[in-house]
Order: structure tokens, then C-alpha cells, then sequence
């Protein structure tokens, strides 16, 4: 099953913002995401994330969520 953007924020919840994609995977990682998720994270832009709303909006499109 392919993760979606709702699962991406709930497993950055708590980074603080604003964030990079490497700081995003990182926290995610620590935080239990799977390996599909880390994965599909990993393909978002690489800039600097100001809230969790960018980070849904960039994930569904880099998943065409």
C-alpha cells in the first residue's frame, strides 16, 4: 500500500519548522515511519518545509496521492 500525505505529517509531528527534507526523513526515521514512507519521503523537493501543510501538499504530489 503506498503511504499517503496523512501519514507523512503524522510522523513528523512535533519537528520543528521550518524544516529540510533531510531533518524530515531524519525525524521520521526516528520516529517508526516505514520503509515506504521514508522512501516516498525521500522524493520530495529538497527546501526547506515552513509548516506540515507543505510537506502534505509536496507529498501527494511527488506520490500523485
Amino acid at each position: 500500500m503506498q503511504p499517503t500525505h496523512t501519514q507523512a505529517q503524522k510522523k513528523i509531528d512535533g519537528v520543528e519548522f521550518p524544516a529540510s527534507r533531510t531533518r524530515l526523513v531524519e525525524y521520521a526515521r526516528g520516529h517508526g515511519a516505514d520503509a515506504d514512507l521514508l522512501s516516498a519521503m525521500t522524493r520530495l523537493p529538497d527546501r526547506l518545509y515552513r509548516d506540515p501543510n507543505e510537506v502534505g501538499a509536496a507529498f501527494a504530489q511527488v506520490t500523485g496521492e
